[in-house]
């Protein structure tokens, strides 16, 4: 039986139903948001959508500001720039995603 996803592979997401994030993960989230761990509540959102790139940016960035000793201006713009494409991925991946963004 020939399947839609195999027809249509980049189209597939658009057909698979969203799941919905455990309100543990919401709440560590946000307690991260809470205490200036915003790189790391990022990171946790995409280890939660098992997004290989964005764990992978997440965790150089992490890396990044222990070296330095401080989150540096030029890295805020571009984790700014992945924040946008990390936003859109959950919102397309989790179906209570109005709730997730709200913690950040």
């Amino acid at each position: 039986m020939i399947k839609l996803k195999d027809l249509y592979p980049k189209q597939a997401s658009f057909l698979m139903e969203k799941k919905e994030l455990g309100s543990a993960y919401i709440e560590k989230i946000r307690m991260l948001t809470q205490r200036n761990n915003h790189t790391t509540a990022r990171l946790e959102l995409a280890k939660q959508m098992k997004n290989k790139m964005f764990i992978d940016i997440y965790e150089g960035m992490i890396k990044i500001q222990d070296a330095y000793g401080s989150f540096p201006m030029d890295l805020g713009k571009f984790r700014q720039k992945m924040d946008n494409q990390l936003f859109k991925a959950a919102k397309q991946y989790f179906s209570n995603y109005d709730i997730i963004k709200g913690v950040f």
